[in-house]
């Protein structure tokens, strides 16, 4: 998994969530966060990817830690609190859910990154 994928399914993650919050900030951070409003690999605010891949570093992902990573880029956003949305994921639901994501045809697979 590279990490726009994976970029991709916490954004996926929290707009399920969310899908019916009145809460401005985190729909501002949702739309900050949309990873598919262009057609570069990236955010729909560039410092919002920016910020994420600097969390990410050279960190390996896999699908085995992919949910503990999407825990640790939560806690580090600013503006809105979403961790909620990560405090009670089941690790397979998240798993599965990621493997079907990857077998799909869908926006970065062929990013090396």
């Amino acid at each position: 998994m590279n990490r726009f994928e994976l970029f991709s399914l916490i954004y996926f993650w929290l707009s399920r969530f969310y899908k019916n919050t009145t809460d401005d900030r985190v729909i501002n951070q949702l739309s900050e966060m949309n990873p598919f409003l262009w057609d570069d690999i990236g955010s729909a605010d560039p410092a919002v990817y920016d910020d994420y891949c600097a969390f990410i570093g050279d960190r390996k992902i896999t699908v085995e830690n992919s949910l503990d990573i999407a825990k640790g880029y939560v806690q580090i956003i600013d503006y809105a609190d979403i961790t909620e949305a990560f405090l009670n994921v089941d690790h397979e639901q998240w798993e599965k859910g990621c493997r079907e994501y990857l077998s799909a045809d869908h926006k970065g697979a062929d990013d090396s990154k």
